[in-house]
């Protein structure tokens, strides 16, 4: 787990996937793409803690992160660095799968989607190393550092 500091460019997201392996993605209302569930580190909170705060905030259902698999930092042209920390929440059954409660002021969809159906277009192109890194750590079972520059 790793505590953050007062730092507004910090997130914790979650792979939560179904019986077949495909990732749950969600499409919030505020960007123009498809994201993990997950989202801001408040300060002096743990990773893992936000992610289980957020998954549960944005589709109501409440995870216990598991390994970290990713820690990721990545550099944004004409801002400061965002740090990412992606967290393994395991495999929902089919009755949790129906308990997906959306956080409407935030997310307008949510599917299951093979990796490899998840196209360029819908996911940021600096996010692309970090999804393929988390998805290789989780199948590898080990954690992957990032950093861009």
């Amino acid at each position: 787990m790793e505590p953050t500091t007062a730092r507004s460019n910090v997130s914790a997201g979650a792979v939560i996937v179904d019986d077949q392996d495909r990732v749950l993605i969600v499409d919030p209302v505020y960007k123009p793409y498809w994201n993990l569930p997950g989202g801001h580190v408040e300060p002096g909170e743990e990773s893992q803690d936000a992610c289980r705060r957020e998954v549960r905030e944005e589709i109501g259902l409440d995870l216990e992160p598991g390994r970290l698999l990713v820690r990721a930092t990545i550099a944004v042209p004409g801002r400061e660095a965002h740090e990412y920390f992606v967290y393994d929440c395991g495999v929902l059954s089919p009755e949790q799968q129906k308990s997906i409660r959306l956080q409407e002021s935030e997310l307008r969809d949510y599917r299951f989607s093979a990796p490899e159906d998840i196209t360029e277009q819908e996911i940021p192109p600096a996010a692309r190393p970090m999804w393929d890194a988390a998805l290789t750590a989780r199948a590898e079972g080990r954690t992957i550092e990032i950093t861009t520059p």
